[in-house]
């Protein structure tokens, strides 16, 4: 598995109780306003890992997880592209670890659903639901991400992901927001697992 880092003890950040998060690199979106701009693009700070070692380096904080009901985050770049690594993982961690991924969901439909099957939660930054402004801002199609939400609308309980819909400054605002907010509903989306916030640039 190729990782950046690892960020201990965060508190009800991403996904309940105590996590840590483990960036990944890579991604196919080229977000204007990406936080991980730099990490992506250089390949000096990315390091290889047995899953079995990250396992072992993460175990620190078992005690932490078992009590909190919390575990490991996946975050990045876009996790789902190491689809087969985060399926070992999963296989040969400890069943208590809750484990979340936090995606874009703009990847094939094939690296999702082994994943799906395998009880992950997950956290969606969605972008925009207007077909034009996530272009606009992360120069891909949305049709992809469409398609998976659909799945995971699907097969996965409301209560085991969540979806961030941002106000982009420059590219979606409040109504924006708004209109992205009314058509997940649409979809049949909870409500309670809709996330608006705001991206800082």
């Amino acid at each position: 598995m190729k990782i950046h880092w690892i960020n201990r003890h965060r508190i009800n950040i991403d996904g309940v109780g105590i996590t840590s998060l483990v960036a990944l690199p890579g991604c196919p979106l080229s977000c204007a306003y990406c936080i991980n701009n730099e990490l992506l693009q250089r390949d000096d700070l990315i390091k290889t890992i047995s899953e079995e070692d990250l396992i072992g380096q993460l175990s620190i904080d078992h005690s932490y997880f078992l009590y909190t009901n919390g575990g490991i985050t996946f975050g990045g770049g876009e996790p789902l592209l190491q689809w087969k690594n985060l399926l070992r993982f999963a296989s040969l961690c400890p069943s208590e670890w809750n484990l979340t991924i936090e995606t874009s969901l703009n990847i094939p439909t094939n690296y999702l659903e082994p994943l799906i099957q395998k009880n992950f939660s997950f956290i969606i930054d969605i972008k925009s639901m207007d077909p034009q402004i996530y272009k606009e801002y992360t120069g891909e199609n949305n049709d992809q991400v469409i398609t998976n939400l659909k799945l995971i609308k699907q097969w996965v309980p409301f209560n085991s992901y969540a979806i961030k819909v941002p106000i982009i400054p420059g590219y979606a605002d409040e109504n924006s927001q708004q209109d992205s907010i009314c058509k997940l509903k649409g979809f049949g989306i909870n409500e309670e697992i809709i996330v608006p916030f705001t991206y800082i640039k």
